[in-house]
Parts: C-alpha cells; structure tokens; sequence
C-alpha cells in the first residue's frame, strides 16, 4: 500500500529553518550569510510565535522594517506573492515552492526572555518539529555591552547586568532543551565562525553556502574585559564567561550522548554526562541570579 502524501504543511515544516539567539549575538549576520544562499530565504524577526495570524501580514511585517530603517532585502522585506495580502502561514508556503529552506530569523530579548522561550518552544513543536535550528551564542561580556550600549544608542533604557545575563543563561537552556527533544538542532558561535562552520552547516543543510564567510569581519567586532563592567556584576560575570567556554568547547567537540540523565538531583557528580552537567551549572547559575535587579 503506497503511504499518503504529505501534506504541503508537513513540507514546509521540513523546509523549516531558524535562526534564534540572545540579542548582540549575531543573530542578524548569520541571518544575511545564510540568505546569501539562492536556496534560502529568511526572514527577520517577524515573530511568528506571536503573530495573531491575520491576513495583513505582509503589510504588518515591512511597515516595521521601515520603521527600523532597514533596506529592503530577503532578511527585511516580505514581497507581493499574491493579488491582497495574506496570513504568515501562506508567505511561507509560498516561499517553500521557491526555496529549499525558509523561516526566520528570533531574537531573544532581556524583558521577556524566560517567557518567550516557553512560547517558542511550544509554537515549534506544534508548527516547525521537523525543521532546522541554528542558535548562534557570543562570548556574555561582549553580548552583555553590546546590548545594553545599543539600548542607549537608541535612546531606551538598558537592561540590567542580571537581566541580561539571566537571559543569556535562558537561551542556554532552550538549546539545550531543543537539543534533546527536537530532530535538527545546531548552534555556532559567534568569536568562532569561519569557513569551516559554513562548510559544516552546508553539509548539514545539503546546500553550499560558499559564500557565506565572507560577511563575517573580525575586525569590526569589538572585545570588552571585566573592567568594562561595574565591580558588583563581574563575579557573576566571571561566572557566565566559565560557562561559555566550557559549554563552546563541549559543543564544538560534539555530544556523544544527547539524552539528559532522568533525574537532574543527582548525588554523585561523577553520574552525569557533560550536557547534563552544563545544564545543572546553568541552573545553579541562573538560581545565584535570583534576587538581583
């Protein structure tokens, strides 16, 4: 008996592909180096996970995009697909009879970080199980000022050195959750791209993306040190930047075993593996910041 065919919402689901990190982790450069790509087409920041799913879309989408002064291009414009608009769900179908991959680009943000993991969790299990998910992580001093300093530039007000932190640890954590529950989950970070990391996505993602390096410039990303940042947030600090370099490393390196031990109350620290140890000092350092403005 010849299976059913899929359904073109079970293929697009297939197609999926996200991009989501903390803010001022490079989210948006990985975003262009992937739209690069004549296979790709990714769009920036349209929050699906919250769209009320209205059939004005795309004049919702590009009206902020304007307002963000952004230049139209696949990462900030949405095109004229059909005769009025349309629901979020139909661009992407649309888009998925024209490119190997869609999806967009999420930024996780300080006000509303613990919460909008939840959501996007449960919204991509529903819509996005089968899809592809790259989570892009930055070293926590540089992502710490980079956001806060883009906050000021913009004239609103920054969040706090906790808050900022307790959102980067929360990204931590929905990777890992991701990592463990979801097929097709992937991270690069941000102070470690090169041509090998594409090399390795395009093999991943059965595209080439040769030239995708060559939007990444080191030499325009700027490095910060502990006395950057005031005393009373640099144990903390120091804290976050132990944890990303053994959490780049363990990932850099591959996890042979991805399924977290059952219970995370352990006894013997000897007893769990490096992706359930990571993900026990997140939690410890997530708990150290509880309390704090």
């Amino acid at each position: 008996m010849q299976a059913p065919a899929s359904s073109p919402r079970a293929a697009l689901a297939e197609q999926g592909l996200f991009v989501l990190g903390a803010a001022r982790t490079g989210t948006t450069i990985l975003q262009n180096a992937l739209n690069d790509s004549p296979g790709i087409f990714l769009l920036g920041e349209p929050r699906l996970h919250d769209d009320p799913g209205e059939a004005d879309f795309r004049a919702r989408y590009n009206a902020m995009h304007r307002a963000w002064g952004n230049q139209e291009n696949k990462s900030s414009f949405c095109p004229a697909l059909f005769e009025t608009d349309a629901p979020w769900q139909d661009y992407l179908l649309k888009l998925a009879g024209l490119y190997r991959y869609v999806g967009s680009k999420i930024v996780i943000n300080p006000g509303d970080a613990d919460d909008s993991c939840h959501r996007l969790f449960d919204f991509h299990c529903r819509h996005f199980y089968a899809s592809h998910y790259i989570f892009t992580f930055r070293n926590p001093l540089d992502t710490l000022i980079s956001t806060r300093g883009l906050a000021e530039l913009n004239g609103d007000t920054a969040a706090t050195h906790a808050a900022v932190l307790r959102a980067y640890a929360q990204v931590i954590q929905l990777y890992l959750r991701m990592l463990r529950n979801l097929p097709q989950v992937s991270a690069v970070f941000h102070d470690a791209v090169d041509a090998s990391t594409f090399a390795r996505l395009g093999d991943w993602l059965g595209l080439p993306l040769d030239g995708a390096a060559r939007y990444y410039d080191g030499a325009k990303v700027r490095r910060y040190g502990l006395d950057d940042i005031p005393e009373s947030s640099r144990a903390a600090m120091e804290e976050a930047l132990a944890i990303y370099q053994s959490f780049r490393d363990d990932t850099l390196a591959g996890y042979q075993l991805l399924q977290i031990e059952q219970n995370s109350g352990h006894l013997d620290p000897g007893h769990f593996t490096p992706l359930g140890r990571l993900a026990s000092r997140v939690q410890r350092f997530l708990d150290s910041l509880d309390g704090q403005p």
